[in-house]
């Protein structure tokens, strides 16, 4: 006779299974830390390669500036028929290669000034790349603690499952007895989906998060990675000190308007030298193939000579176009200068802010920490005078719903500060450089 099971695993084999590939999935996720992350943001950010991509265009194009004041040589082929009557001048038809030499002399200093303002331009596409750089790195940092903001809030949800499903059973207990009513049992049931719901929007808070980390870091949209960090350490409050002069000093944003200043200000010179006459120097080599008479001097079928230009270029008229375009641009750099000043003011008005803002979340955390363990005791005293039957199951909800809130607010205490310290560094222009 067949076995019946035939086909069929064993509970106890199935269940092994199920936990060998639970187990192989955790394996699967590699732990990454937020240092990992800052470096795979780096390599892989879009944004970053972008801008990687706008310096090497910045680059290409100095190239091509530093080649403005150097000689040209061209080659050329040309082919001719002439047909009647000037073939009873020129000759019928033939070939005439040649070759051309330019040689820029003078152009009132413009080659030069071209060259600088290229130079400045790379210099500006650097900066720019360490502006994308660090906003990139602070968006994976508050992108990271987000994630383990959901982590700790998933961590607490079940924590108080467990707190609320004890809870239910012994005021279940006492509603059998007849010692509690039923309102106390509903309550807690209430209070227990409240949190089975808390878990649900936890766990996909933390689904979004990982998924937006692993767009900023270049990981698609896989989220089969896992960060074992926790909201721990200092969160210790600062003063303001020199903070603001070193931002002025190092953030790419003035870095950037001053090379853009200093370009506008080559820029106006390159006009002014438009001013002034130019001077280059060509010489061309021509040479002619094609039948009898082609040579005018020994009527035969070749031809070879070269020919030399000195050509000066000088402006007399132009109704006033040059002399406005270096007015134009003096508009503009006085413009720039302003808008340098405002964007110093702007800096240290954002220091003094985070600064600020990452004393408050100090602050906020000692409170937090300090209402925590005030609700811990609490929720302490009152599980005990529940057991002792002295209070009704409504007052130990009230006091765990008062503790699961302070535990709460730690957690988003503490990873406002770690965003706080995130924004800090960005405004004070240590990310990215």
């Amino acid at each position: 006779m067949k076995s019946t099971t035939s086909g069929i695993l064993p509970g106890s084999l199935f269940i092994f299974i199920l936990a060998l590939l639970q187990s192989s999935f955790v394996a699967a996720q590699r732990n990454i830390t937020l240092d990992e992350f800052r470096q795979l943001a780096i390599r892989q950010n879009n944004n970053i390669k972008t801008a990687d991509q706008n310096i090497l265009v910045a680059e290409s194009q100095k190239k091509q500036a530093d080649t403005k004041s150097k000689f040209t040589i061209d080659g050329s082929v040309t082919g001719f028929y002439f047909g009647k009557p000037l073939n009873t001048l020129l000759p019928e038809q033939g070939v005439s290669p040649g070759i051309n030499f330019n040689q820029p002399i003078y152009s009132g200093g413009r080659n030069q000034l071209e060259k600088k303002v290229a130079a400045a331009t790379v210099d500006i596409q650097t900066e720019r790349k360490a502006l994308t750089t660090s906003d990139v790195l602070y968006n994976t940092e508050v992108t990271y603690w987000q994630v383990i903001s959901a982590k700790e809030q998933i961590a607490l949800a079940e924590q108080s499952h467990k707190q609320l499903t004890a809870l239910v059973v012994d005021i279940n207990n006492q509603y059998t007895a007849g010692i509690t009513y039923k309102n106390d049992l509903l309550r807690a049931r209430v209070q227990q989906n409240q949190n089975a719901l808390n878990l649900i929007q936890g766990r996909d808070a933390l689904t979004l998060a990982k998924l937006n980390l692993a767009q900023l870091t270049g990981l698609a949209d896989s989220i089969d990675f896992n960060v074992s960090d926790s909201i721990t350490g200092t969160f210790d409050s600062l003063s303001i000190s020199d903070l603001t002069t070193h931002a002025q000093t190092v953030r790419s944003e003035i870095r950037i308007q001053e090379k853009t200043l200093e370009s506008a200000r080559l820029q106006e010179r390159i006009y002014r030298g438009e001013l002034l006459p130019s001077i280059s120097l060509g010489i061309s080599g021509v040479s002619a193939f094609g039948k009898q008479g082609i040579n005018p001097e020994n009527n035969g079928t070749s031809l070879a000579s070269y020919y030399g230009l000195l050509t000066v270029n000088v402006p007399l008229f132009g109704w006033g176009k040059r002399t406005e375009k270096v007015r134009e641009q003096q508009y503009r750099i006085y413009a720039q200068e302003h808008q340098l000043q405002e964007s110093k003011e702007i800096i240290s008005l954002q220091v003094q802010q985070s600064v600020l803002q990452l004393n408050q979340n100090a602050r906020r955390v000692k409170l937090a920490a300090l209402s925590l363990e005030q609700a811990a005791e609490n929720l302490r005293l009152s599980r005990d005078r529940f057991q002792a039957g002295t209070i009704a199951g409504k007052d130990v909800l009230d006091a765990q719903t008062i503790w699961q809130q302070a535990y709460s607010n730690v957690i988003d205490a503490k990873v406002g500060y770690k965003i706080a310290e995130a924004n800090l560094k960005r405004t004070l222009g240590e990310l990215g450089h």
